[in-house]
């Protein structure tokens, strides 16, 4: 390929990545500092763009240049941010994750496929006391947090936040179809989370353990009233007007890695969970087209219970109320 039409093709590219109402000379011309007739005469290739121009573009789009100079590498690029500890906020964090799925959510084609580990991240949501005690655990014994390494667990101290913040993330959460591939130890993490404090004396109350396993229990519970449906929707508010599909699969054999991938409009991208609470994204071309093709031989592998297998839902769906249960008595 020349290098007028790899100039062309990548910026080819930059327009994919932009939404739909942005225009992409304008937003070249802001970034290299240029006029409008500049930008135009670079993207259609009548002047070769310089190399730290083409640096500019690709670090603010997070585009890898393999994929264009056909280099054969085996490295991937993905962008994210690391928690920083001492600074940590909380609040910060959980605005973070409410802007990247309200840009997920604004898409007019938008699919989210999840490859859980444990319970999907953004379920939690729908009951604030049970993202309450979740994140308080990460970042307290993960994260070593310093404002919740000393003193006892209170839902009252860290509810308003979840009760606004989270429910927002919880309702963008619902309004993007997407397929999760399920197993039955999807559910220990959380059940060890809650008997480790609750052995540790971490919880300050008696009746915080109670609401915690409560809100587990309805949270499994109105997941199997969504799967049924095949739909999205509110816990207790079953409206069925906006039919956000939910599709879920349950495989015996396989617990994932809390792996995401995202498709929106006409661009697709892994997201992938590491050091426990950080998430780095990726656009690589290799990289997402391995993910699809895993996630689809996983899928082919797995047991559709959404809609149909009214046998395999319930019987995965007791068994995780079993657990729950069982721990609960002790």
């Amino acid at each position: 390929m020349h290098a007028i039409e790899l100039q062309t093709a990548f910026f080819k590219h930059l327009k994919e990545k932009l939404p739909n109402h942005l225009s992409l000379a304008d937003e070249v011309a802001e970034l290299l500092n240029i006029s409008s007739d500049s930008a135009y005469r670079r993207i259609r290739g009548d002047k070769t763009l310089a190399f730290d121009e083409i640096q500019i573009l690709a670090n603010h789009y997070k585009v890898s240049l393999d994929q264009f100079l056909h280099l054969n590498t085996e490295a991937f690029l993905f962008s994210g941010n690391l928690i920083n500890r001492e600074k940590f906020e909380m609040s910060d964090y959980l605005d973070g994750i409410a802007n990247q799925l309200s840009y997920f959510a604004s898409a007019e084609k938008k699919q989210i496929y999840y490859l859980n580990k444990d319970i999907p991240f953004f379920h939690h949501f729908m009951f604030p006391e049970l993202a309450a005690f979740k994140c308080y655990f990460w970042s307290r014994y993960n994260l070593n947090y310093p404002q919740f390494n000393k003193g006892q667990f209170l839902i009252s101290d860290f509810i308003d936040l979840f009760n606004n913040k989270g429910k927002k993330i919880s309702d963008l959460y619902l309004e993007i179809p997407s397929t999760e591939i399920w197993n039955l130890d999807c559910i220990n993490t959380t059940i060890r989370q809650i008997d480790y404090y609750r052995e540790s004396k971490i919880f300050s109350s008696i009746q915080d353990i109670i609401t915690v396993y409560q809100c587990l229990e309805k949270l499994v519970d109105h997941i199997e009233q969504q799967v049924e449906h095949g739909a999205k929707f509110p816990f207790g508010q079953p409206d069925f007007s906006k039919k956000v599909k939910y599709t879920v699969f349950v495989n015996e054999f396989i617990l994932g890695d809390n792996t995401l991938l995202i498709e929106i409009d006409h661009q697709r991208m892994v997201s992938l969970n590491h050091n426990v609470i950080n998430y780095v994204i990726t656009t690589d071309e290799k990289f997402v087209e391995y993910s699809w093709q895993t996630m689809n031989t996983l899928l082919k592998k797995s047991t559709l219970i959404s809609e149909i297998g009214e046998k395999d839902r319930q019987l995965f769906f007791n068994n995780l109320r079993q657990r729950i249960h069982e721990r609960k008595l002790i």
